[in-house]
């Protein structure tokens, strides 16, 4: 049996959290095979495991139970009842499902929140054909998206704190970059140093080694996620990072700083006047942000701030989920357009975690860009950030 670590914890507790979810008659069937090379985010959030054979994870108000390949078994961590098979696993599966007394099955399938589409067609296909009806079985199927969806976006306090703590480690490395920071250092160094820091600290970039941190030095260098290039700070110089941190229990950060190289002059009125009109945004995101509210209305409210401020619309939405996932699935805060779908029309919960970001391109000095981790409370939201409040300094 696995070992109770941490991580097993915060797993734990999601399953718990499932189960509650769950209705009568209800079971929550999560299918994956080679999950290595194909995972599916939902066995990582409430079992934190890979598979290798064809395996099943059925959660039911009361129960949890794994139908595993005999060489899987002793990795299912505590909390569920663990059957291993060796050639067929069929049978075992709707005796398992009879027994549970399952009249709705829900799959992962979703077409607006790739997080809750885990299910391939291809086992999808076999999962119905294990399950098809007879005389000891009739199902009815749905998708898990809606429990789903609300599973991964409302934070348990365990994983509330895990949030934090990636926080507070991509500040300290922020600040250590600052610090050190000199004429002369390329985008490609910022993100040497921080990917040093992360090394020393047993830590990961939140979206990986190739494309965390993005960083932006300069007029010439506007935002994008390609990777950092050889644009160099020189005294008067903006810098923009947008960097976070992944931490060995999975959870991770997502926050955007900006700098400015003194150069002996006072800041240029054109970058502070960005910068108050960034940050006045986000804080309209934020006066937006509570339970009930519509994603796309939070998003509305910063949107209509930054353009009455006289700049134009951030081509992207105002915040996601952060989790487990840099974008961790769940209501975003964005606008109406078509390439968001629904996830834009669900209700902001309580206990949610999101971040509010935006920016804009200031011409002949570089790219305002903010971002803030915050989590959803009844009245104001928390600032899991410790919040940008003027422009830093670099050096």
């Amino acid at each position: 049996m696995a070992p109770n670590t941490a991580a097993n914890a915060l797993q734990d507790g999601k399953r718990r959290q499932a189960q509650a979810l769950l209705g009568e008659g209800e079971v929550w069937l999560i299918a994956a095979r080679e999950s290595g090379v194909r995972p599916e985010p939902a066995l990582t959030l409430v079992a934190g495991m890979d598979v290798t054979w064809d395996s099943l994870f059925l959660l039911t108000r009361t129960e949890a139970v794994a139908i595993v390949g005999r060489f899987d078994a002793d990795a299912v961590p505590p909390g569920w009842t663990v059957h291993g098979y060796d050639a067929d696993l069929r049978v075992l599966l709707r005796a398992e499902v009879t027994r549970l007394g399952a009249r709705r099955v829900l799959l992962n399938i979703s077409e607006d929140d790739p997080l809750c589409d885990g299910l391939t067609s291809g086992l999808e296909r076999r999962v119905r054909g294990w399950l098809e009806p007879g005389p000891d079985l009739n199902l009815e199927w749905d998708s898990a998206a809606p429990l789903l969806g609300q599973l991964r976006s409302v934070k348990t306090p365990g994983e509330q704190a895990a949030i934090r703590e990636a926080v507070d480690l991509a500040e300290a490395h922020l600040r250590e970059m600052a610090a050190a920071a000199r004429p002369g250092w390329t985008e490609r160094d910022v993100a040497a140093f921080l990917h040093g820091l992360c090394r020393r600290d047993g830590a990961e970039p939140s979206w990986g080694w190739n494309a965390c941190p993005n960083v932006h030095i300069g007029p010439d260098s506007p935002p994008s996620h390609a990777p950092p290039g050889d644009h160099a700070l020189i005294p008067g110089a903006l810098l923009h990072i947008d960097y976070g941190v992944r931490l060995a229990h999975g959870y991770c950060s997502d926050i955007q700083r900006v700098y400015r190289l003194p150069d002996g002059n006072p800041v240029p009125d054109a970058v502070q006047a960005a910068f108050r009109a960034c940050w006045q945004a986000i804080q309209a995101g934020a006066d937006a942000l509570r339970p009930g509210t519509p994603g796309h209305a939070v998003d509305a409210a910063a949107r209509a701030a930054l353009v009455a401020a006289g700049y134009p619309e951030y081509q992207h939405a105002l915040g996601h989920g952060l989790g487990r996932a840099t974008h961790d699935g769940g209501t975003l805060l964005g606008p109406r357009w078509p390439r968001y779908g629904q996830t834009v029309e669900g209700g902001v919960r309580e206990n949610e975690v999101y971040t509010l970001e935006l920016g804009v391109m200031v011409p002949g000095h570089g790219f305002i860009g903010l971002e803030e981790d915050v989590v959803v409370r009844a009245g104001p939201p928390q600032w899991l950030s410790d919040r940008q409040d003027d422009l830093k300094r670099l050096g």
